[in-house]
C-alpha cells in the first residue's frame, strides 16, 4: 500500500490539541509556522465588529506587543474595516492594503504601528467561530520564502480543519436522555440567545440562560422570569429597541466582566401575539478562573457554597466535604439546600452535571 503524505497532514493534530487544551495556541502556532515557513504568527478572537479583541496565542512576537496590537487594531486597523466591508470570512494578503492606498485614512493606526515596532506585513485569515465571533490568524513571513499559492493552500486547509474540530466540540453528546457538551478552551468562546418582552420578562430562552446571564454579568433572572440588575447601557439599549418607533436594532454593546468579555446584539422582533419583543444574542469569551469563582458568578453562590460544590464535583461524600471545609455535616446540608434553591435544581446528579459545564 502506498501512503501519500503532504505538508498539511499534522494540521488536524495541532488544531485539535490546542482546541482541547492539551497545548496552548502559541505552541500550536509554533508548529504550524514550520509548515508555512512563517517567521511569526498570531491568532486573535474578534467579537462583534471589533468591539472586543482577545489574543489567543502568538509565536515569534513578544506577547505584550501582540496584546497592545490587538487592543489597538480593535478600533483602527484598516484590515478589520476591509473584512467588514467585503465579507465576514476570507483571506487578506498584505499587499492588498497598503498605507498609500488609504490616502491618509487611519493615520492613527499607521503612526502607532511605526512607533510600537509591531507586526507590519502579514497575510490574514478570518474565519467563523460561533455566531458573530471570528478567529483572525495573521502569518508574518519573508515573501520570498514561499508563494502566495502555498500560503493560500495552508489557509484553505486550516479553515476546513478548524471548522471541523470546532463543530465536533460543539456537538451535543446524548447519554441516557441527558444532554451535555464538553467544555474545552475552544468552547470558552460561545454564545446564547433569549427574547424579552416590554416588561423585560423572558419569553424564549434556553435552559442555561439563567446561569449564562449571571456568569457574563449582564443580568440576574428572577424567579418570575424577569431580568434584573442590568448594566445601565444594556438596559437603555433594551428599552430603546422595545419602545422606540419605528423599531430598530441597537448598536452592539461590549461588556467586560470578571469572568467574561462579551458583545451583545439586540434587535426588535414580533411575537406570536403581535407584541414587540427584543431578541438578544450574547457572544462571549470566558476568562481562565478557579471553579469557585466561576460557580459564584454563574450561580450566585457564596464562596463557601461554591467551595462545597467544588468538593462534591470530585466525588467526595457530603461528610468528606464537610470535614475538608472544617464545618459540621448539618452546615454542609444547609449549604447544599441553599445551592439547590439558587440553581432551581432538586437533585445532586443534575447539579453536578451543570457544575461540570462551568468548571
Amino acid at each position: 500500500m502506498i501512503v501519500i503524505s503532504n505538508q498539511f497532514d499534522k494540521l488536524d493534530e495541532y488544531i485539535a490539541e490546542a482546541a482541547l487544551g492539551n497545548i496552548s495556541w502559541s505552541q500550536s502556532l509554533k508548529s504550524m509556522s514550520e509548515i508555512v515557513g512563517a517567521e511569526a504568527m498570531t491568532m486573535d478572537l474578534i467579537l462583534g465588529d471589533g468591539q472586543s479583541v482577545t489574543s489567543l496565542g502568538t509565536y515569534g512576537f513578544d506577547q505584550a506587543v501582540v496584546d497592545a496590537y490587538a487592543e489597538h487594531y480593535a478600533q483602527v486597523d484598516p484590515r478589520l474595516e476591509y473584512v467588514q466591508a467585503y465579507g465576514k470570512n476570507g483571506v487578506i494578503f498584505d499587499d492588498e492594503i497598503q498605507q498609500s492606498s488609504l490616502q491618509g485614512h487611519n493615520s492613527e493606526f499607521w503612526s502607532w504601528l511605526e512607533t510600537a515596532n509591531a507586526p507590519r506585513n502579514a497575510a490574514v485569515l478570518v474565519l467563523p467561530c460561533v455566531d458573530n465571533a471570528r478567529i483572525v490568524m495573521a502569518v508574518h513571513r519573508d515573501k520570498s520564502s514561499s508563494s502566495q499559492n502555498g500560503l493560500m493552500g495552508f489557509f484553505t486547509e486550516f479553515y476546513h480543519k478548524f471548522n471541523m474540530v470546532n463543530s465536533m466540540l460543539r456537538m451535543d453528546i446524548r447519554n441516557g436522555g441527558a444532554t451535555d457538551r464538553p467544555f474545552t478552551p475552544l468552547r470558552n468562546i460561545d454564545s446564547f440567545q433569549l427574547c424579552v418582552d416590554e416588561n423585560l420578562m423572558v419569553v424564549d430562552a434556553g435552559g442555561m440562560t439563567r446561569y449564562l446571564l449571571a456568569m457574563t454579568g449582564l443580568a440576574r433572572l428572577g424567579d418570575e422570569g424577569q431580568l434584573g440588575a442590568l448594566p445601565a447601557d444594556f438596559q437603555a439599549a433594551l428599552i430603546n429597541v422595545l419602545h422606540n418607533l419605528p423599531p430598530h436594532d441597537s448598536t452592539p454593546l461590549a461588556h467586560k466582566g470578571d469572568l467574561t468579555d462579551s458583545v451583545v446584539h439586540i434587535s426588535a422582533v414580533v411575537g406570536e401575539d403581535s407584541t414587540r419583543l427584543a431578541s438578544i444574542t450574547v457572544t462571549y469569551v470566558r476568562h481562565p478562573a478557579e471553579p469557585e469563582k466561576v460557580f459564584m458568578g454563574a450561580f450566585g453562590l457564596t464562596r463557601r457554597q461554591a467551595e462545597l460544590l467544588k468538593f462534591l464535583r470530585h466525588v467526595y461524600s457530603l461528610d468528606d466535604a464537610a470535614n475538608l471545609m472544617s464545618i459540621s455535616k448539618n452546615t454542609a446540608r444547609v449549604f447544599l439546600a441553599q445551592i439547590f434553591d439558587r440553581t432551581k435544581i432538586r437533585n445532586r446528579i443534575d447539579l453536578l452535571r451543570l457544575a461540570d459545564r462551568f468548571s
